[in-house]
């Protein structure tokens, strides 16, 4: 190995480290990406020049040292951390924070866990600059015109966000029909990303070699649908010509048919024939055209709510639902409503020329909170909004919070709030006409604010009950663990991630950090 190699890893690795493969570690030494590596509690072991270059800090000045003293965030920001807790990896995650030397950074981060017969023992992490990959890759931040891609089409299993269980084993699935050619149904609510989905699945069986064609059957209106569906020829009807429909248009590549469920019945029936017989035939001619095509369909309501009404036929359902994937709802995972937030912080501040760091952790918990009807659409919309509105002065700065000076707060979200977002926050109380978002003057988050209601008869006293029950059973479980999550957890007969979740939507993290600090 060349001597300016192992000066580099005697430079970038923490002295008395046993490195078992120095031609891996002579590799994170050249890679042209940073590269930082924790041991099992955290400390900087590893710290490439890349990375030493983005933070503008000597490797010196950080091996050693626990990550959460070099960056200026707490555990549940940092991704090793996350990745240390929970044993998962975290890819594409994009970040910004504050280095030991106030160099702030725009980072997209993608963190491994590392174990050792079983064991997690550290964590790597793969640490892209966001503004470098801005002028040198303006592909990667406009995936439209990547010609890896299908025309029509934006995105890829790499634009898809979120570490939630139940929304990784939905990506799992979409990426098993990526490599099928098997009829693909989508279920989901309005804003959950099912467009996303269906570009990567035809993009991850196709690449850019076959078409993709979308329609709305929602949009379209009755009379119009057939012949746009399977095309028409002159003379079939007033004013027709000849035109291909798109199920031949989408020929040898994918047809994605959003909001399915909105097709009149007799249609349904003539698709049904379609995808068994392979053929198409305009409307109006007697030759059909063969197809090679691969079907994505889309449903936002229950399938089996839209059989038994008769809106859908079941039929239909079992030929279009042949490989059938739920995607949940932002409600049922909220351990990604924090990731999917500061993604579209990032985003919104490049195409707004914007330099909001990072998000107030009060209103994190506010938005966990938040039952979000609308998704993921909703909370982009939101933050966009926010980004648009938000300040640049220094002066919000709010140590109590965190460190960074420029913050998106709930102040930005109230000067921001679309009118619909003045729906009632509490979905098992229709009667409270309260409105989402606390007034100016209130510095506790929604959260907290539950519990301030007066004494009443009112049915609100039994939803008060469950949640300070709920919150000393917590309580008592944390002591008892002196501040250990997963020892909590196992007490509570609860997931470790579902008690995160509980602590943050209690206001229970200053009393985990102090446990901590006591043992």
């Amino acid at each position: 190995m060349p001597q300016t190699i192992i000066q580099n890893i005697d430079r970038y690795c923490l002295k008395g480290v046993d490195f078992s493969s120095i031609e891996f570690m002579e590799l994170l030494c050249c890679l042209d990406l940073g590269v930082l590596m924790t041991d099992h509690k955290g400390v900087l072991i590893f710290y490439n020049h890349v990375q030493a270059t983005i933070d503008r800090m000597d490797p010196a000045q950080v091996l050693g040292k626990p990550i959460t003293q070099v960056y200026e965030y707490d555990n549940d920001s940092s991704t090793c951390m996350r990745v240390l807790k929970h044993g998962k990896p975290i890819i594409n995650y994009a970040l910004s924070y504050r280095s030991e030397n106030a160099n702030v950074g725009n980072t997209i981060h993608s963190v491994f866990p590392l174990f050792i017969n079983g064991k997690i023992f550290g964590t790597i992490c793969f640490v892209k600059d966001y503004n470098i990959l801005e002028r040198s890759i303006p592909a990667f931040l406009s995936p439209g015109n990547n010609s890896r891609f299908a025309q029509g089409t934006r995105y890829t299993f790499a634009s898809i966000i979120g570490s939630d269980p139940v929304f990784v084993d939905s990506v799992k699935a979409a990426k098993i029909a990526g490599n099928s050619p098997s009829p693909v149904m989508l279920y989901g609510e309005t804003g959950t990303g099912k467009e996303l989905f269906a570009q990567a699945i035809h993009n991850f069986y196709y690449g850019n070699e076959g078409r993709y064609v979308d329609i709305n059957c929602a949009a379209i209106p009755e009379n119009l649908i057939e012949g746009l569906l399977f095309g028409t020829v002159k003379g079939a009807y007033t004013g027709a010509v000849d035109r291909a429909g798109l199920f031949e248009q989408a020929n040898q590549g994918t047809i994605f048919l959003d909001e399915i469920n909105s097709m009149p019945l007799a249609l349904q029936g003539k698709l049904l024939r379609a995808i068994q017989e392979k053929k198409v035939r305009r409307v109006g001619s007697l030759n059909s055209t063969s197809l090679e095509i691969k079907i994505i369909s889309s449903l936002n309501q229950s399938p089996k709510s839209l059989i038994k009404s008769g809106a859908f036929r079941m039929d239909l359902f079992y030929r279009l639902g042949v490989i059938f994937i739920k995607l949940p709802a932002l409600r049922d995972r909220r351990l990604d409503i924090e990731e999917l937030g500061r993604h579209f912080l990032q985003k919104y501040n490049t195409q707004l020329g914007k330099s909001i760091e990072n998000i107030d952790p009060e209103l994190i918990n506010f938005f966990w909170d938040y039952p979000w009807p609308g998704n993921i659409r909703e909370l982009e919309h939101v933050i966009e909004s926010a980004v648009n509105l938000a300040g640049n002065n220094e002066t919000r700065l709010k140590l109590k919070h965190c460190y960074f000076a420029n913050i998106l707060e709930q102040e930005d979200i109230q000067e921001s709030r679309p009118r619909i977002l003045s729906l009632n926050p509490h979905p098992d109380n229709p009667s409270d006409n309260t409105e989402f978002f606390p007034k100016s003057n209130q510095s506790l988050p929604f959260i907290d604010r539950r519990n301030s209601y007066p004494e009443t008869n009112s049915d609100l006293n039994l939803a008060r009950a469950a949640s300070s029950l709920e919150k000393d059973m917590i309580l008592n479980a944390l002591e008892r663990s002196n501040g250990n999550m997963a020892g909590a957890a196992k007490l509570l007969g609860i997931s470790r991630q579902l008690l995160g979740y509980k602590i943050a939507k209690q206001g229970l993290r200053p009393l985990l950090t102090a446990l901590k600090h006591n043992k």
